[in-house]
């Protein structure tokens, strides 16, 4: 009996090990370099077991191998993945070569019809789906209904201001991704749904509550990944449901309430809500789908722009001559009597912009890409002699954050120095492929333009007012959390204002 069960358990053993390790040598029996990867942790074992970031694994095979391989094989988990290394085949993907990989990765892990709340979310769809919303929500973020919700946010930088004067009397470290959520939560849910979230109150709507349930501790979406790793083919059927049902009952229940209220009233308004509104009509979406098109606002917006402002506010603190000179230029650029400059003159001011890019050069809201090969293509890498035919179904990874700290492009990467996308510096780097802050080509962020203004918004009312402070509970150096997938700061961001002489 025991030599049985002794043999059974060599046996399943056997056949797991079989199973982890049978793609391996994919990409080798194409041509393609393999670095050596672990059965179940693949080339990235800190996905599985976080002892640092993963993309630190990433960097680290793209640092190693970028001088002698144009691209490698890879692993995540068990499903094969070519990793690009050189810049001009990464342009490639995301460019003039769009046609031949239009799909994101992220459509193999979602089943929209068991999460309707982003079954018009562009980023996680294919082909013609995905240009027929894209081409439905596109219109919404004119540059005429961003410049009315600045004027939101002009009022609602104020309210942030007078929370930090209000909050800065305890004498406590703020926690600048708090503070962050706090203003995003409050601009997105006014200039989108027409809501006051009171996020700068103690009565505040439990929106960073149920965001963090979403984006921090999601199994349902850590199980999605680990069976896209593990069965890179699974049939969508067998997809798990990623959005957790209490964030959906809350955020369904605001936007179905804000609807119902523009509807009641019938006011013509040249807002966002307005637009949905106009947008159902003409296109004769469903209800459902009319909430996933408002809440691609609060997925692709919420996280990505608090991030971005805590972190330019990390590093404005740790480099002072920096928040200087962008002190002077908020200063020359705003009227006495205002707290921002003028809707128009904010996106052209250069060293702001500078400041913005750069803190998404050091800690990207994206980290990688993965994209899905729709047409066969071929790749012809300079540190190679024979070109590599891409055929439909395969996928290929863009290391960003180790493109955005490799010292040939970027000197003394860990550094913050933002005169680096001065003078067309930021131009030079897309055409160079190695600057993603925000993607690139015809997926690009679509929202780029209201999350460039509302993350600058809060940016300058705050460097305005304050002199940004690191405090001493914030951890030196710039690594990222290994139990946040989206990079963050690890140990948190802890900051402290002092009140600027006026």
């Amino acid at each position: 009996m025991f030599h049985a069960l002794l043999l059974a358990l060599i046996a399943l053993f056997l056949a797991l090990f079989v199973f982890l390790a049978w793609n391996f040598g994919h990409w080798r029996r194409r041509g393609v370099w393999e670095p050596h990867a672990l059965p179940l942790l693949g080339s990235f074992p800190n996905m599985v077991w976080p002892r640092r970031h993963f993309l630190n694994d990433m960097r680290d095979l793209y640092m190693q191998y970028r001088s002698t391989h144009s691209y490698v094989g890879a692993y995540l988990l068990r499903a094969p993945k070519l990793l690009l290394l050189e810049p001009k085949l990464i342009n490639e993907v995301f460019v003039s070569a769009f046609r031949c990989f239009e799909n994101n990765d992220a459509s193999r892990m979602v089943d929209t019809r068991k999460d309707p709340f982003i079954a018009c979310n562009p980023f996680v769809l294919d082909g013609d789906e995905w240009r027929q919303q894209r081409g439905i929500f596109s219109p919404l973020l004119t540059s005429g209904r961003i410049r009315n919700a600045y004027g939101n946010m002009q009022r609602i930088c104020g309210q942030l201001c007078d929370y930090i004067d209000e909050q800065s009397r305890s004498g406590q470290p703020f926690d600048g991704s708090d503070l962050g959520l706090r203003f995003t939560s409050e601009n997105l849910l006014d200039c989108v749904l027409g809501i006051e979230a009171r996020s700068f109150t103690d009565s505040r709507l439990p929106v960073a509550q149920h965001n963090k349930e979403m984006s921090e501790e999601n199994y349902r979406l850590a199980l999605s990944g680990a069976l896209n790793g593990l069965f890179p083919r699974l049939p969508r059927c067998l997809r798990p449901k990623i959005v957790p049902p209490s964030y959906e009952r809350f955020f369904g229940d605001l936007v179905r309430q804000s609807f119902h209220l523009r509807r009641c009233r019938r006011q013509e308004r040249n807002d966002f809500i307005n637009h949905l509104l106009d947008m159902q009509r003409q296109h004769q979406l469903t209800e459902e789908q009319l909430i996933s098109h408002a809440m691609t606002f609060m997925f692709d917006g919420l996280d990505t722009t608090s991030s971005t402002i805590a972190h330019c506010l990390l590093l404005l603190g740790r480099y002072p001559e920096c928040q200087q000179q962008l002190w002077l230029e908020l200063d020359q650029a705003t009227p006495k009597d205002q707290l921002l400059p003028h809707f128009e003159l904010l996106s052209e001011l250069p060293y702001l912009s500078a400041c913005l890019n750069e803190t998404l050069r050091i800690y990207p809201a994206g980290g990688w890409a993965s994209k899905t090969c729709t047409e066969p293509y071929t790749f012809h890498g300079r540190h190679h002699s024979s070109p590599l035919q891409m055929l439909p179904g395969d996928n290929v990874m863009i290391p960003i954050y180790g493109l955005h700290h490799d010292p040939n492009y970027y000197p003394e990467p860990q550094r913050f120095r933002p005169e680096r996308f001065l003078n067309g510096g930021l131009k030079r780097f897309q055409q160079l492929g190695v600057f993603l802050g925000f993607g690139n080509g015809p997926r690009q962020c679509v929202g780029i333009r209201l999350g460039l203004t509302q993350t600058k918004a809060a940016l300058a009312a705050i460097v305005k007012r304050y002199e940004v402070l690191v405090n001493v509970r914030t951890l030196d150096g710039i690594e990222l959390d290994p139990y946040i997938f989206v990079g963050a700061h690890k140990g948190g961001i802890w900051l402290d204002f002092k009140a600027r002489s006026v």
